[in-house]
């Protein structure tokens, strides 16, 4: 008799958006085996009820199959939404960074595509329909489950007008009266729009003509037929929304014609993101040095993947990159244009399209869920060249990328802190240029240390650009002591009077003022004059910043907020010193002393919304804003041409951080916001108020001297060991409870120490001890640079803190690793 001939069995590996130690298998049922692919969604249960759109990583066979396995419930892509080169980068990103792929998952993807179950209670039809022995939440429950058969978790907490509803759902269940039913949900929506044409009966101008000729409505009526007639020649459907604004008409009277069946209504998927055409116009020409430049990248980009371009702040380092994406462009390749924050965008944005038009797209997290599907749609179809936008934009689905730009590449913004991966955006645009043996330009006026140490090194090419453009001067910059000036008035201690006398003769001839403040509200902190109590947050241990025109104390760290107080909290007294300021009573400051003067505030206070950083930006450039005041916003990439004066308000507030880059961050910062004045023909003037004017870093900021301040910082650097130096890893160990955090922290100390006790500092309790009524421990490790001490480390940090997570006494304690911490 003839062998009995082995049944082939699919298994797929598959990707769940869930800090998962490791992947899972289920098996792929006959009738999907030729829909599966490998990054392709499917849909798959967790758990006894769990379901989630997992992501197909690996297919295989076997004819024996060592367990049963769950199947796979459904596809729910036609074609794959990721490639293997966004699986390779996650890869490399879940092992540097110390989390798991799942979480890498959940960053990189819109959340629209990160379907997750609802939980819905069905009617059990075998169920009693007498209610009388339930409660009155149980009994309310019960009647809309018999009348609509099916309620979905949210419905239910309507229907009882509160939140913690779990205690009915499960007396209700433990009756029989319900079952619990979990579904995927699609949350990705395609934005429709209604779209009119004229009817059938009206589709010749024959009919047309007839009907305009005996129209027996009314005339409003007719005015919009004869204005869509005007309108739909090219096109003959014409959106309502398009129709009802170019005629100023109602809805009403476009009901009517459909009523009369002059029109016809159709509905259509629109895409949410504004069209343009594609193109490439390059109408400018490099300056000679900026040509010089271009050449030298052209050069370094032969021999090496990373080039460093080191060029003052406006010596039109954007410029050379429009240029080189217009290259890229022509070779076939796509182009990421990296920026640390969104509010850089707005005037990149403008500029970019005004080259490319339709090639560019904008990727960040000021876009809706729907808006970013579109987007990622968008970039995996090829139809976008070039992509700008923040750190996340490195997960998009590129194909052909050939060059990534990332622009200030010192900024700290690129780095992510909460939640998991807590990665640098510009370290991990290098690492996804490798995949595609793309090339990376950092550019920077003042780049990082470890950058510029590997551009000096030659580990990274290095191209400098040292003359601003049009030849304009540098601007000067004058230190002003803040301990000389009077102190009777308030505004003397915000404005001194050399600023005041710069900015009101920038006033007089009709020029713009910047002024930077690194802290936003009205005061930072209040204290007791009496006994020194300050107000501070009951779930953090900060101090409260008064916010006035919302009239409440509010927490920084977690956003709580508190009544005024007016009476101290601890002696009953009521009269308190305001300490320092902040950018809101600069605002009032400026409007009391220049009354005429057209004052504006970017914060994150005053900047919400999609548009509301472009719309504050655009009247900057316009001229109808005389003085910007701002925290970090201000300093980043604003190209405005008659800003002739900058002044840094609080300079010494930047250098008092317990932190070994202060002085890096705090020259980065003042360099930066010092390169917004005199941008063109005119020279431009800084004005530094301080108390320690004799303080070494602000020589090297007069003298605009990046590469003396690189060396002395590179010195301090060695001697403690520091980055460039050293790889940092910080382990936080966090719990509601300060013993257990401690205890906790203590005994991940024991499992390291036998390896690592020479690089390990601490636990000790961090900067801010206290965060969202979380009590956090912190072990930093300074490690030497070689890579298998470095994959090793990681490596046993990784099971200490699963071995911590297993005991049941630490029960509750979340462990964070951060690598390269800032």
């Amino acid at each position: 008799m003839p062998a009995s001939t082995k049944q082939i069995v699919f298994f797929a590996d598959i990707l769940i958006p869930a800090a998962l130690p490791t992947l899972y298998t289920w098996s792929i049922p006959d009738d999907l085996v030729h829909q599966v692919k490998v990054g392709c969604r499917v849909e798959v249960n967790l758990g006894k009820r769990k379901r989630y759109a997992g992501l197909v990583k690996k297919i295989y066979s076997s004819t024996s199959p060592a367990r049963a396995l769950k199947p796979i419930l459904q596809v729910l892509d036609s074609v794959p939404i990721v490639f293997s080169e966004q699986f390779a980068f996650w890869e490399w990103m879940s092992d540097y960074y110390l989390c798991s792929q799942g979480e890498v998952m959940a960053a990189a993807l819109p959340a629209n595509f990160r379907l997750t179950s609802d939980t819905e209670l069905v009617w059990n039809e075998d169920a009693s329909d007498d209610f009388s022995h339930l409660s009155t939440d149980e009994y309310l429950v019960a009647e809309a489950l018999f009348l609509r058969k099916k309620l979905q978790i949210s419905e239910v907490q309507l229907v009882l007008n509160k939140q913690h509803i779990y205690p009915v759902i499960e007396k209700l269940l433990s009756q029989g009266l319900c079952l619990i039913h979990e579904s995927l949900v699609e949350r990705y929506k395609p934005r429709k729009e209604n779209y009119l044409t004229f009817s059938s009966r009206y589709s010749s101008e024959k009919d047309l003509e007839i009907l305009v000729n005996n129209w027996k409505g009314t005339e409003r009526q007719l005015n919009l037929i004869l204005h869509f007639a005007s309108i739909s020649k090219n096109d003959p459907a014409i959106s309502l929304r398009q129709l009802l604004k170019s005629s100023g008409e109602s809805v009403s009277i476009v009901k009517a014609l459909v009523n009369k069946e002059v029109f016809s209504v159709q509905e259509r998927e629109v895409n949410r993101i504004e069209e343009l055409s594609p193109f490439v116009s390059i109408d400018f020409d490099l300056s000679a040095a900026q040509r010089s430049a271009y050449n030298k990248i052209d050069s370094v980009f032969e021999k090496r993947d990373v080039c460093l371009l080191h060029g003052i702040t406006a010596s039109g380092k954007t410029n050379i990159y429009i240029e080189l994406i217009a290259s890229a462009i022509q070779k076939g390749k796509q182009v990421l244009y990296l920026l640390p924050e969104i509010a850089l965008t707005s005037q990149i944005i403008r500029r970019l399209q005004h080259h490319f038009g339709g090639h560019v797209g904008v990727y960040h997290s000021k876009f809706s869920a729907n808006e970013r599907v579109e987007i990622w749609n968008r970039v995996l179809a090829g139809e976008y060249k070039i992509i700008l936008g923040a750190r996340s934009a490195v997960f998009l689905p590129f194909t052909s990328l050939g060059l990534i730009i990332c622009d200030e590449e010192h900024e700290t913004s690129f780095k992510q802190q909460d939640p998991a991966p807590r990665y640098n955006g510009r370290d991990a645009a290098i690492y996804l240029a490798t995949l595609f043996k793309a090339k990376v330009l950092l550019g920077s006026a003042t780049p990082s240390l470890e950058t510029y140490k590997n551009a000096i090194d030659q580990k990274y090419g290095l191209v400098t650009l040292t003359e601003r453009f049009g030849a304009v001067a540098v601007p000067s910059v004058d230190l002003i002591d803040r301990k000389n000036v009077g102190k009777d008035k308030k505004e003397n201690l915000i404005l001194t009077a050399p600023l005041k006398e710069a900015i009101q003769k920038t006033l007089d001839e009709k020029r713009q003022v910047i002024l930077f403040q690194n802290r936003r509200g009205y005061i930072p902190y209040q204290v007791c004059i009496q006994c020194g109590w300050v107000p501070r947050c009951l779930h953090c241990d900060i101090s409260l910043t008064y916010h006035k025109r919302d009239k409440q104390l509010l927490c920084h760290y977690c956003g709580s907020r508190y009544s005024t107080q007016f009476r101290c909290g601890s002696c009953g007294k009521e009269k308190f010193a305001q300490k320092n300021f902040g950018t809101e009573l600069v605002e009032e400051t400026l409007a009391d002393l220049f009354p005429t003067a057209r004052v504006a505030r970017m914060d994150i206070d005053t900047i919400r919304g999609k548009n509301a950083h472009d719309k504050l930006v655009q009247a900057f450039e316009s001229g109808e804003i005389d003085i910007l005041i701002g925290t970090q916003m201000v300093v980043k990439g604003l190209d405005v041409a008659k800003v002739d004066v900058v002044g840094v308000l609080d300079a010494d507030g930047l250098l008092q951080f317990a932190d070994f880059r202060v002085h890096e961050r705090a020259f980065q910062l003042i360099e930066q916001v010092s390169g917004r004045a005199g941008r063109r023909q005119k020279k431009g003037r800084v004005v530094i108020q301080t108390y320690n004017p004799k303080q070494p870093l602000f020589e090297f900021l007069q003298n605009h001297d990046y590469d003396s301040f690189f060396k002395e910082e590179l010195l301090q650097r060695e001697t403690f060991f520091y980055p460039p130096f050293s790889k940092l890893i910080t382990v936080s160990v966090r719990h509601k409870e300060e013993s257990v955090s401690r205890v906790a922290s203590l005994a991940l100390l024991k499992l390291l120490s036998a390896n690592y006790k020479k690089y390990m500092i601490g636990p000790a309790p961090s900067i801010i001890f206290r965060v969202r009524n979380q009590y956090r421990m912190e072990i930093l490790f300074k490690l030497p640079r070689k890579p298998s001490l470095l994959a090793q480390c990681k490596l046993d940090i990784k099971q200490a803190i699963l071995f911590l997570r297993q005991q049941k006494k630490f029960y509750g304690v979340n462990v964070i690793a951060d690598v390269d911490p800032i």
